[in-house]
């Protein structure tokens, strides 16, 4: 069966072996979707068909004409159609592959085979019954580039199959509507047109970027599951601030995140040179960059920002590579950041805010509304609590890091480490769904992740700030390359396990367990990071002489 096919990968095997394991059951076979656009694109390759690129790579990442060899990779995602019923077939297959096996949509009969090839690559496998014949199906799909088939049997070589005149489309580059009514059968494809646009770099055709724009409101209509999954996928494109713009102009983002579209306008004091919106989305550039360097890409273009993180590149590609909840990284979460970091800065503020020298608006407490605004929104999105608790502690302290900086003297390009330990104490971490301060449990020697997330925020929202890095540039990378060392060095002090611990304190002062204890332990800790006590006689004797400070003065507590 599929003789023709030349299995060169353990993930072309894996796919070969789903094909094969369908059609054992049913034939022919449709592939449909992304995986025939893509490998039409070259950014993918279907097993067994010939790789015949439809259009030439260009500059963000499409294919290109000389791109033959080496071969994309195999495609991990694949939707097929078949004749139904199709849940019993999608069930013996799962466990003839010994995959697993998911009913998505038991009224349409829908079902999910994954399943992990031999080199690790997870495979995704959509089965759906055909919807009437086969044309009609594809026109029910959402764009002509994405309603093309291939028609895989034992019978032959696979044959493509397009009735919309996808392939043309493709050549063009141009994104259409398979249908009048494609955005009314399922409104999240007015989002999924902007995700497509931006992750192609396809141009909308006018007639369906019409459509789109008359009907934006019925994108919340779509449920929040799905909006988010779309608005995970635009963001985690090679360029989000070109997504983030291809919502506007569709009429979406108002729509969608309209704490974003709110920062139009709002004018920033000096060093800023661009208003709230545009400087948000220069800081998303600036984070995709960084993004993109901690999944293996090139490095910062920025080369003193490149030479200062150079030293911590393994710690930190291995710290953002965390999935904070399934298929979404730290590392994509950065580009989110950025988005969010100063949406309290838009209007309705409460009189809270001051002016700089040319009058302009200077609005302190933006940090906590942004940290709000992020709050709101993630929850609103559905992602994890973990996510949500993260998405809110980076935006409160996006410009505590600077301020760290701001507080050296002329001669100093370090944080010390007084104040780097208390940096990462208050910005904790993120574990089960809440935050978990530093220090506070026996025994802790686990680095504080989401002050290292706050550090990487501050260096994109520094790098779209003014219309140069200007000469203190250089200092601000060392300020914040001391805050890795202290977050990634093998030994640092503030890591150490505490020399004394609450019961032993309370024990020597003959105090009960209360805020007291506490506030002691937090200074010890602080004093233990500093590099001012080496063992735990010495930590015992400042717990007395702050017990004393504190009788002296008559104070409640430290």
């Amino acid at each position: 069966m599929m003789t023709a096919i030349d299995v060169s990968s353990a993930t072309e095997d894996a796919v070969v072996a789903a094909l094969k394991a369908f059609m054992a059951e049913r034939e022919p076979l449709y592939l449909v979707g992304g995986a025939v656009r893509d490998h039409l694109l070259g950014v993918s390759s279907v097993p067994g068909w010939s790789y015949r690129p439809a259009v030439p790579r260009h500059p963000a990442g499409a294919p290109t004409a000389s791109s033959h060899k080496p071969r994309p990779a195999t495609t991990t995602d694949l939707d097929l159609v078949l004749p139904g019923p199709v849940l019993p077939v999608a069930r013996r297959v799962a466990d003839r592959l010994g995959w697993a096996y998911y009913p998505l949509d038991k009224t349409r009969d829908v079902a999910r085979l994954v399943g992990v090839g031999a080199d690790g690559r997870r495979i995704e496998c959509d089965a759906a019954a055909l919807r009437g014949d086969l044309k009609a199906d594809l026109l029910a799909r959402d764009f002509t580039v994405n309603s093309m088939a291939l028609e895989i049997s034992t019978a032959g070589q696979p044959k493509l199959i397009d009735p919309n005149g996808g392939a043309a489309d493709l050549e063009a580059r141009t994104l259409r509507q398979t249908a009048p009514d494609s955005f009314d059968n399922d409104p999240v494809r007015l989002l999924r047109a902007a995700r497509l646009a931006v992750q192609l770099s396809f141009k909308i055709e006018d007639s369906t970027m019409a459509q789109i724009a008359a009907r934006a409101a019925a994108v919340l209509a779509v449920s929040i599951e799905r909006v988010r999954e779309e608005l995970w996928k635009l963001l985690d494109c090679t360029s989000p601030e070109a997504g983030v713009r291809e919502l506007e102009a569709l009429g979406l983002l108002a729509h969608l995140l309209p704490e974003v579209k709110a920062l139009q306008g709002v004018v920033q004091p000096s060093p800023h040179h661009l208003d709230a919106y545009e400087h948000s989305l220069l800081t998303v550039h600036y984070a995709a960059e960084l993004r993109d360097w901690l999944r293996g890409g090139p490095p910062p273009e920025d080369g003193a920002l490149s030479h200062a993180l150079a030293p911590w590149r393994v710690p930190l590609r291995k710290h953002f590579a965390g999935e904070i909840a399934a298929g979404r990284d730290r590392a994509g979460w950065l580009v989110w950041h950025a988005l969010f970091h100063d949406t309290g800065k838009a209007g309705g503020l409460p009189p809270t805010e001051c002016h700089n020298d040319a009058g302009r608006p200077r609005r302190t407490d933006h940090y906590s509304l942004s940290a709000k605004v992020a709050h709101e929104r993630i929850s609103h999105l559905r992602f994890s609590r973990r996510e949500v608790v993260l998405a809110q502690k980076v935006a409160a302290l996006h410009g505590r890091p600077r301020r760290l900086y701001l507080a050296l003297d002329a001669n100093q390009s370090s944080v010390p480490p007084r104040e780097a330990f208390r940096y990462f104490r208050e910005a904790g971490s993120v574990a089960g769904g809440r935050q978990v301060l530093h220090g506070t449990h026996a025994g802790s020697a686990s680095p504080p992740p989401d002050g290292v997330d706050v550090v990487l925020q501050a260096l994109s929202d520094m790098q779209a700030t003014g219309l140069e890095r200007g000469e203190d540039w250089p200092r601000f990378l060392a300020a914040l390359a001391s805050l890795l060392e202290s977050a990634f060095s093998q030994q640092p002090p503030h890591l150490a396990a505490p020399f004394v611990n609450g019961h032993t304190v309370m024990a020597h002062l003959g105090l009960s367990e209360g805020p007291a204890v506490g506030a002691i332990l937090r200074q010890l800790a602080e004093a233990q990071a500093a590099g001012e006590l080496s063992s735990a006689t010495e930590a015992l004797a400042m717990a007395e002489a702050l017990q004393a400070a504190e009788k002296s003065s008559g104070a409640s507590g430290l």
